[in-house]
């Protein structure tokens, strides 16, 4: 019996001594902390912006600007690395999440259940909703939904946002034109090549600041959503970011950030 114990011993630590070096000491290796410590130690916070959607992020040549930029910049100040912001769309911004193609997402992004599903996003820093944004001459006609859901309205949105989602659901009458960008969009509406726009509350107030042929003829919102930053699923990114978060938003930052981006003109 004696023997036959021994034995069995033996057999087992002949077996184990075929596994890799530190198996089970370190597993998983992908822990929730991997991606926070990452970070510090490459010294880069990748951070994903489209950089179309003012006043959040603006892209104009080589430079970027807007609230939701200075607030990155903070983040990666607090977090003692550099920022690097990554070119992405709203097309391509879930996509480019699954990719890995960043750390963080920014730039106004809404919070949605379907985004929410591929990634965690922080709390939100931001409330809004959407609005109507047309020519001055038409304010009266587009004060309510009703008279947006008609065949004979061109009604645009920019490309692989919310603000088509919303379009679609909220308007299936209207005469839906998609265009792919959200910089060049508000000339169609001057021009009149577009009738009325769907957008964000925020943007439309700064638009509205910004080409005086433009109003917003909708007084509230049609839908209410918040803003956060939608980052890789890892549980102490996240709560570094969130615990970040909190105490910026108890000294008014963000909302601080919003106003000064929303009084430059550009």
């Amino acid at each position: 019996m004696k023997f036959q114990k021994l034995f069995s011993l033996l057999t087992i630590v002949f077996l184990l001594s075929f596994l890799p070096k530190g198996y089970g000491q370190n597993q998983p290796l992908r822990d929730s902390t991997s991606r926070l410590t990452n970070i510090q130690k490459t010294g880069i916070l990748r951070l994903g912006v489209a950089g179309d959607y003012a006043p959040f992020a603006i892209r104009q040549g080589d430079s970027l600007y807007g609230a939701d930029i200075k607030l990155g910049r903070c983040l990666a100040s607090a977090m003692g690395v550099r920022p690097v912001f990554v070119k992405t769309s709203w097309a391509t911004l879930a996509a480019d999440m699954q990719k890995d193609a960043f750390d963080i997402a920014l730039g106004g992004i809404s919070i949605t259940p379907e985004r929410a599903a591929l990634a965690t996003f922080s709390i939100p820093y931001h409330s809004g909703g959407k609005t109507f944004l047309c020519r001055r001459a038409y304010s009266a006609r587009f004060s309510d939904a009703a008279a947006v859901n008609q065949p004979s309205v061109r009604l645009i949105v920019n490309h692989g946002g919310t603000n088509e989602s919303v379009a679609k659901s909220l308007f299936p009458a209207a005469t839906l034109i998609v265009y792919p960008d959200n910089i060049g969009i508000f000339n169609e509406v001057i021009a009149g090549r577009a009738d009325v726009m769907l957008t964000d509350d925020t943007e439309a107030d700064l638009k509205v600041e910004q080409y005086p042929q433009l109003c917003r003829s909708l007084a509230g919102t049609l839908t209410k959503s918040d803003k956060g930053l939608w980052i890789q699923a890892d549980t102490a990114l996240v709560g570094f970011v969130n615990n970040w978060l909190q105490k910026q938003l108890a000294a008014g930052m963000p909302q601080q950030w919003l106003k000064e981006a929303m009084s430059v003109k550009h």
